[in-house]
């Protein structure tokens, strides 16, 4: 039995299917002043820059050099690759997503990917790498796609749930095509991983590695994008994105567990009301949104302290690579990061009784408490929304998921 505190799903709102281009942003009402904010996080959003895609692209590559240890040119190089393999999974999962597993860059800048294909490489496989232009290894052969590697995760999620193990940290290594878990020890419960894998279903016996141990080291980390978020008078979290539903209406996300936010903070109209539409907390990751007393209707977000930016395009599940530099701008932290790669495309782990899945897990933790609901971003391109920790690494929702989510998309800049 799952236990009564355990949420295996929270879903405010079914997917859109109206494309966001045949949508008009609603115009919402003038803003009012409810709170004043901490005076540190009014002069945080003070006296702002605006970045053209031109000096944010510098600006994130600069970053990743000096977090990897790279030089501008070799962080350029390892750019390059990344946006190549965009356009080679774009193209596979067009026409061939049952068989895409998924990319991995090279931890050499500008090194040779890797391409990983269910069973043989076909014509639309090889085609999509020669159009390409970019040297790739095709690693064909594998056991599972994507898809059926992330429903495999899931259901070693729920047959864990169901023998009693609450607290779970798993994700998907699309380079070996298994599936790493850890459980948390309870009383009455047995320890032995090679005895609790006897117990799952026969198709999970072979490709799963599972351990059990003591901490698993996961924690939540409690207008546009990337302000100050309160709960009353308290500086709780950060916002996200900018997003419009399928009516029109804008607003804006933040992280699912940030519990009773009522306003933020903007240097053009001051203090800006919350008015909380949905929340979700499982399948989809961790996040909710707010319609505002602001106008929505500018696609940016702040990429740092004092710097905003136009949000021009997203990132889409099969375009996130293993080893793909994101950086991450949260108001605590209050500063942009670009320091860690990619882990594992599919994530999942219990986040204050939430069985919380489709997480994007980094191989660092570089986030804390108050980030949560930050962008997670390249350039002017959105991957996600900051969630907190699994695994002692750092997680985020996907921002390709919020449809699935909230009913909501980004707003991107036409």
């Amino acid at each position: 039995m799952n236990p009564a505190w355990l949420r295996t799903d929270q879903i405010g709102h079914p997917p859109m299917n109206k494309p966001l281009a045949a949508r008009l942003v609603a115009a919402l009402a003038i803003p009012s002043l409810l709170l004043a904010p901490p005076a540190a996080h009014a002069q945080d959003v003070a006296d702002t820059a605006y970045q053209t895609a031109e000096e944010s692209l510098r600006d994130d590559l600069a970053l990743t050099a000096a977090a990897q240890g790279w030089t501008f040119e070799e962080a350029e190089a390892q750019h390059r690759v990344a946006q190549a393999l965009d356009g080679i999974a774009s193209a596979i999962a067009a026409d061939r997503l049952d068989v895409l597993v998924g990319t991995a860059l090279s931890e050499h800048p500008g090194g040779t990917p890797t391409l990983y294909i269910k069973g043989e490489a076909d014509d639309v496989v090889l085609e999509a790498v020669r159009g390409s232009g970019q040297e790739v290894v095709v690693a064909d052969g594998q056991p599972f796609s994507f898809l059926e590697l992330k429903e495999r995760n899931r259901q070693l999620n729920r047959e864990l749930v169901a023998l009693g193990y609450a607290d779970l940290s798993s994700g998907v290594d699309i380079t070996t095509g298994t599936i790493s878990a850890e459980v948390a020890a309870q009383p009455g419960l047995e320890t032995d991983p090679a005895a609790i894998l006897r117990e799952l279903s026969s198709g999970l016996q072979d490709g799963v590695a599972l351990d059990v141990v003591g901490d698993l080291g996961n924690a939540v980390q409690y207008t546009y994008g990337g302000l100050p978020a309160y709960a009353g008078v308290n500086f709780t979290c950060t916002t996200g994105w900018s997003v419009v539903d399928e009516n029109g209406v804008g607003g804006t996300t933040s992280a699912g567990h940030c519990q009773g936010l009522t306003g933020t903070w903007t240097a053009e109209n001051g203090t800006v009301s919350l008015d909380f539409q949905a929340q979700h907390r499982g399948t989809w990751g961790d996040v909710e949104w707010h319609t505002t007393t602001a106008q929505i209707d500018r696609p940016e977000f702040y990429s740092s302290p004092n710097t905003r930016r136009d949000t021009l395009s997203i990132e889409r599940w099969w375009e996130v690579s293993v080893g793909e530099t994101i950086c991450v701008f949260g108001r605590k932290t209050d500063v942009r990061r670009c320091s860690a790669g990619v882990q594992n495309i599919f994530y999942s782990c219990t986040l204050e009784g939430y069985l919380t899945e489709s997480l994007i897990r980094m191989k660092d933790a570089y986030t804390v408490k108050g980030d949560s609901g930050g962008g997670w971003s390249f350039v002017n391109r959105a991957f996600g929304s900051h969630v907190g920790l699994c695994g002692g690494k750092s997680v985020f929702t996907l921002a390709d998921d919020l449809d699935h989510a909230l009913g909501v998309e980004v707003l991107l800049k036409e």
